[in-house]
């Protein structure tokens, strides 16, 4: 079906979301995402696999969009990026528990999505703690790789030379069963890891990583573990409760040296909304990241730091696509050498300047970033000098050579007039299809001035069409689009006049584009309202205005401030948006929800760890020296009282000290069954006794008298309790 034209439902506009109108999409099956020699490996087995139902392609008759998907039992799964922002396909099922609506998918804008780091404190990554425990280990290392280095110049820039065509990563790319559960089928799989690859290549082939350029990525692998794989013990991904920690590991066991990256797609709910996790790369120094071999750690185990993961649930919801997307992007770029932004450079979202926090945080930004400003699909300065460092010095140990435009393809590409598919899909009887000779294919067939497949003012005839034909619907900021008579391609749009309100009126039109703040309509500048003491809270998720370069002035749209601009009409910011200078999340009762990045165990260190704390109890202790000195005084005192009241009530084996003195609240019975014990022990001694004496027993024994002999009275002895032993006491109260 290369070449297809696909076309969208006309649907109403919604909560402020631009207009979805028709979309007349031009595709071709998509050869880019994965590898000639593609595996694929279903619950163990490795079976030829068919990708066919993978497309991609553009708007017709718009250069520069983009669309990707997949068509599964005649259902289209994807995404189509517009000069108005991305809008994603799904099928209607994963949001809606009635089976019996009339349509089968949902399609949304992306300003309809809570962004990613309304999930977690940090974006849907790791705290710092993690971070810190992952980069011991990977200085951990065993084994070192040595790589010869060599100063001759003639082969530094044979290196250079060669590396220049080494742009894509090869990917291996594992699926769990919760995953597999939840798509249920192969093919909803693959599309899907399809589309997390198209996205990510997308933003890096975009990128100059300091003339590093058209870095791509590639599926050279697929695992799918199916359901029945939770019962298979070699499947190290079975059991369900696992930490993101320790599903990382898993990955990490395995043996990845053949690729770039190895990811692992599954559907948990891992611990404080973490969304992905991955290693870091460094250029030099320490192990992980792109094209990392398996080395032998202090902990024992060998292990490939070339990995990650990603998960599509988070708090017990589905994670939308573009939020899955921007994970996968993040923690690539984790592997690729960047840690998080920071520093003033690369976090304007966090600037004092209005004009840097208009246009928001970078991909690699730790913490909040609404997901709609110029910087949030785009990585910051310090991102590009890391990234580039790493990729300079590891790309050429893994990284492929790209693929080249392919003919056939249904897209018109560098060194290419037309590109109408091979003979059995071309109807253009314009160009020549992929199956021609190299001398004609993708060319235009003589005395024909364009082909279709250039554009949409070109007609089956092979002549432009007239001046002033539609070739492009009518938006919010822009007129329809008319063809010029001169060429093929659509020309673009003729912009609405700026400050054309749009977006439900929180925004304004731009240059044709829905870009700028309601607020630069009356002159004013667009500001965050903030908490104050005596300020309402809930206009902390309420569009706000300030005057020029006056932050003072900073006041919600239904202010009496503002009321000769908005007239006391209260405009509220989308349900996700950022609120209270990037602190929470407004939610969708209009309340701004703070989000707490350290969390209560981290809150409870610093408080006790606080080296302010320790400063002012030592002011106190040297203004206050002599309260230190009684206080020690009386805690010495308080401790020998308590040991000399103790001791007399502890037993002892030394047969010299007095018996211990029982504990107050000893049964009367008790001390009674001692009394008549110590009666019978003195009446034993007695010298009148009628008993034998002690030691008398055996007294008819060779060489002995009588034992009933009187015998001489003895000299008294001092009367004397036998101590008991340890063991007949029992909390202060003797055993019979």
């Amino acid at each position: 079906m290369d070449g297809f034209c696909s076309t969208g439902k006309e649907m109403k506009k919604r909560g402020g979301t631009p207009e979805i109108g028709q979309f007349n999409l031009r595709m071709k099956r998509d050869t880019t995402i994965f590898a000639q020699d593609l595996k694929v490996d279903i619950s163990g087995t490795e079976i030829p696999y068919d990708t066919s139902h993978i497309y991609t392609g553009e708007i017709y008759g718009e250069k520069g969009t983009l669309s990707h998907g997949s068509v599964v039992e005649g259902k289209f799964e994807g995404f189509i990026q517009t000069y108005q922002g991305t809008y994603y396909v799904e099928p209607a099922e994963r949001y809606l528990n009635d089976k019996d609506v009339p349509f089968h998918s949902v399609i949304y804008h992306e300003d309809d999505i809570n962004y990613p780091h309304k999930y977690g404190p940090e974006g849907g990554c790791a705290d710092h703690s993690v971070f810190d425990r992952m980069k011991r280990f990977q200085a951990s290392a065993v084994e070192d790789s040595t790589e010869e280095v060599s100063l001759d110049p003639m082969l530094l820039r044979r290196k250079r030379m060669a590396q220049a065509e080494k742009n894509t990563c090869q990917l291996f790319i594992q699926t769990d069963h919760l995953f597999f559960k939840y798509y249920k089928t192969r093919e909803a799989v693959i599309a899907q890891i399809s589309s997390h690859v198209k996205a990510i290549d997308a933003i890096y082939q975009g990128t100059d990583f300091m003339g590093i350029r058209n870095i791509s990525f590639m599926v050279k692998r697929i695992r799918i573990n199916t359901t029945s794989d939770e019962r298979d013990r070699l499947n190290p991904f079975r059991f369900a409760n696992i930490g993101v920690e320790k599903f990382l590991e898993l990955n990490s066991e395995q043996n990845h040296d053949d690729y770039c990256l190895a990811y692992v797609f599954t559907d948990r709910d891992f611990d404080d909304g973490v969304l992905g996790l991955a290693w870091v790369g460094a250029p030099a120094g320490s192990s992980g990241g792109i094209c990392e071999k398996s080395k032998l750690y202090s902990d024992g185990k060998k292990k490939s730091l070339n990995t990650g993961i990603i998960t599509v649930q988070n708090y017990a919801s589905h994670v939308p696509p573009k939020v899955s997307h921007i994970t996968f992007a993040h923690e690539v770029g984790h592997n690729f050498g960047s840690p998080h932004d920071s520093g003033t450079e690369c976090t304007p979202g966090e600037s004092k300047s209005q004009d840097k926090k208009e246009k928001g945080n970078y991909i690699m930004y730790a913490r909040a970033t609404s997901g709609d400003k110029l910087n949030n699909n785009k990585f910051s300065s310090c991102s590009v000098r890391n990234i580039s460092q790493v990729l300079e010095k590891k790309r050429g140990n893994c990284f492929v050579e790209s693929g080249q435009p392919i003919c056939g393809n249904g897209l018109v590409e560098p060194g290419e007039e037309c590109d109408c598919g091979y003979s059995d899909q071309c109807r253009d009887q314009c160009c020549y299809d992929a199956n021609q000779p190299d001398n004609k294919k993708c060319k235009l067939k003589p005395n024909k001035v364009c082909s279709p497949s250039q554009g949409p003012c070109c007609t089956p005839e092979c002549s432009y069409k007239g001046r002033n034909e539609k070739c492009r619907d009518e938006s919010e900021c822009a007129h329809q689009g008319m063809c010029n008579g001169v060429t093929a391609m659509c020309p673009t749009s003729e912009p609405k006049a700026n400050f054309t309100a749009c977006h439900g009126e929180t925004q304004v039109c731009l240059n044709g584009g829905c870009s700028g703040s309601i607020c630069e309509k009356y002159g004013l500048e667009v500001c965050t309202c903030a908490s104050q003491d005596g300020k309402d809270e809930t206009e902390l998720c309420h569009v706000c205005c300030m005057e020029k370069m006056n932050p003072n002035t900073c006041s919600s749209t239904g202010s009496e401030r503002l009321a000769r601009f908005f007239n006391k009409k209260v405009t509220t910011l989308p349900a996700g948006s950022p609120c209270n200078d990037f602190k929470g999340y407004c939610d969708v009762f209009m309340k701004c929800r703070l989000v707490d990045a350290d969390g209560p165990l981290a809150r409870l260190k610093k408080a006790i760890f606080n080296p302010e704390l320790y400063e002012n109890i030592a002011e106190w202790i040297v203004a206050h020296w002599w309260a230190v000195l009684l206080m020690g005084i009386a805690l010495i005192m308080l401790m020998a009282g308590f040991i000399k009241i103790c001791s007399v009530h502890t037993p002892s084996s030394n047969p010299k000290l007095p018996p211990p003195k029982p504990l107050p609240g000893t049964l009367k019975r008790r001390r009674a069954q001692q009394q008549a014990a110590s009666q019978v022990q003195h009446q034993s001694q007695h010298p009148h006794s009628q008993h034998p004496a002690h030691g008398a027993h055996g007294a008819h024994g060779a060489g002995q008298r009588p034992a009933n002999r009187q015998q001489a009275p003895r000299q008294a002895q001092p009367q004397r309790h036998h101590r008991q032993t340890r063991e007949n006491y029992q909390m202060g109260q003797m055993r019979r």
